[in-house]
């Protein structure tokens, strides 16, 4: 996997920050994360920023969109991950510079899994099963996704999403969510989230609520 370009951290620590969507970032979430007739609207979802440590080791900032009744808990999360030097690929809104979904609404979920992205609002059906057309948690904003590559996700036909080399390696290592009982992983959960690596088909990149 290769280290991409993200931004440069601000001030010291993980410096978490909640607020309203600016509005140049709601531009490019119009016709891809977000269209008309989604289940939730720009008010109520929260744009989240905060640092990170990359997999080049350096502390970088980036940026996730939550529902609002999740937005300080996900802050909250992510400064633990920093406090801990967990490392994440990178931390991209879901938008325009993905591209449409090819197998439903939303932003292209599949892309930004092949680029380990790290994200939570794609208003879209859930992935692998689009043909039921059911809404995911992500499309309400009540769901992260974090390294998709080092947790992927297992679709109930049993593809693996994106790609299976870390389904069977799930021991301690760089950006891997290794068992619920891990510190990584307790920051979510010590949120009142729920971690998908303990489901029958486990997506060890997802939490919710």
């Amino acid at each position: 996997m290769r280290f991409p370009r993200n931004e440069p951290a601000v001030g010291s620590g993980a410096n978490a920050s909640v607020g309203a969507i600016p509005d140049a970032a709601w531009a490019k979430m119009v016709g891809y994360s977000w269209t008309a007739g989604c289940p939730v609207g720009r008010s109520q979802l929260r744009w989240v920023r905060v640092n990170f440590w990359g997999f080049d080791g350096k502390r970088s900032r980036g940026s996730i969109v939550v529902n609002a009744s999740i937005a300080d808990e996900a802050a909250a999360a992510f400064t633990r991950l920093y406090e801990l030097q967990f490392r994440i690929r990178q931390m991209k809104p879901m938008g325009s510079s993905w591209g449409h979904n090819p197998k439903g609404p939303g932003a292209d979920d599949y892309a930004a899994m092949e680029a380990d992205n790290t994200s939570a609002f794609n208003c879209r059906y859930v992935g692998g099963e689009e043909a039921s057309k059911v809404y995911s948690k992500h499309a309400y904003g009540t769901a992260i996704d974090v390294n998709d590559f080092e947790n992927p996700y297992v679709a109930d036909d049993g593809t693996v999403y994106p790609d299976r080399y870390f389904l069977t390696r799930r021991g301690p290592a760089p950006g891997v969510f290794s068992s619920s009982g891990s510190a990584a992983v307790r920051a979510f959960t010590s949120q009142g989230l729920r971690w998908g690596g303990l489901w029958s088909n486990p997506d060890y990149q997802h939490f919710d609520r």
